[in-house]
């Protein structure tokens, strides 16, 4: 789909679907129940701290979505929140099983001034009955 906007620039819209409000939310409606993992939570103590959470749906043994969230803290001011740098939410192949991975990153200043960044990471596996399995670990930038 074309349209032009403000700018009289035409844009090109292909394979966006746009819901009207009320319509996102009912998307997430879930007959089966939703499915979530027990939050991961990955912290530098005092310094920082990363919770990562995973929800989904699914209808006739098959996952219907799946949303993740990332809930990131900054205790120390020395510290911050560099942002989410990989993440990926995907059926395994040949599978009913999905999987989600997520890295986030956190920069701290040591007392010489110097950053060193520390990148936290999620792996979840999971599956449309509500099974899952995580992996999780904290690796160096």
């Amino acid at each position: 789909m074309m349209i032009k906007n403000a700018a009289g620039v035409m844009v090109l819209f292909a394979g966006l679907t746009f819901a009207a409000e009320g319509e996102a939310n009912a998307a997430r409606d879930c007959a089966s129940g939703v499915k979530t993992i027990k939050p991961v939570v990955l912290e530098t103590p005092k310094k920082w701290t990363y919770t990562y959470g995973l929800s989904w749906c699914a209808d006739g043994g098959k996952v219907t979505w799946a949303e993740p969230s990332v809930t990131p803290r900054v205790h120390d001011v020395a510290c911050r929140w560099a942002g989410r740098i990989e993440e990926s939410v995907r059926p395994v192949p040949d599978s009913v099983t999905w999987s989600a991975y997520d890295m986030g990153e956190f920069s701290c200043r040591d007392n010489a001034g110097k950053e060193h960044g520390v990148n936290p990471w999620v792996v979840v596996t999971f599956d449309p009955a509500g099974g899952y399995d995580t992996r999780s670990g904290i690796a160096a930038a």
